[in-house]
């Protein structure tokens, strides 16, 4: 997981780490399209 170097305007959410496999696809459609993201994994325990 990473944080880009430009202010974020979308945040992906995950509920733990192993759920990058997944969303690194949404990550990269971002990143694609030109859309500073940040990504977290935040469990609720």
């Amino acid at each position: 997981m990473a944080v880009k170097e430009k202010k974020p305007l979308v945040s992906i959410l995950m509920g733990s780490q192993s759920d990058w496999g997944v969303m690194s696809h949404a990550a990269q459609k971002l990143d694609d399209l030109g859309i500073p993201w940040e990504a977290q994994a935040i469990s609720a325990h």
